[in-house]
């Protein structure tokens, strides 16, 4: 049986912003999930599960879209510039969209 010979950039992790906001909003949402319940017979609205379910959500399309950023651009540079970019235009279209609704 051969040895393969492992390149170590192979094994370099990269740092990227949409891997520092899946892992930020996959600690929220681990914290919501393990969070006190209301009381039964408490009618009331459970946002604690809406925002937990909501932070798996974006923590999927996050980590969706740093693997198609690193698939089609090799640089690191270019790769933060382009998730920093992307993630600032996702706040602004979601704060316009808000805006426009209410």
């Amino acid at each position: 049986m051969q040895k393969k010979k492992v390149n170590k950039e192979e094994l370099k992790v990269k740092l990227t912003p949409l891997n520092i906001v899946s892992a930020v909003f996959l600690v929220i949402a681990v914290m919501l999930m393990f969070e006190k319940q209301p009381a039964p017979g408490v009618k009331a609205i459970d946002l604690a599960r809406i925002l937990m379910w909501f932070s798996f959500l974006i923590v999927l399309v996050s980590f969706i879209s740093d693997q198609i950023f690193r698939k089609f651009i090799p640089e690191l540079k270019k790769i933060w510039a382009i998730e920093c970019a992307f993630i600032v235009f996702t706040i602004i279209l979601v704060f316009i969209i808000k805006v426009s609704i209410y």
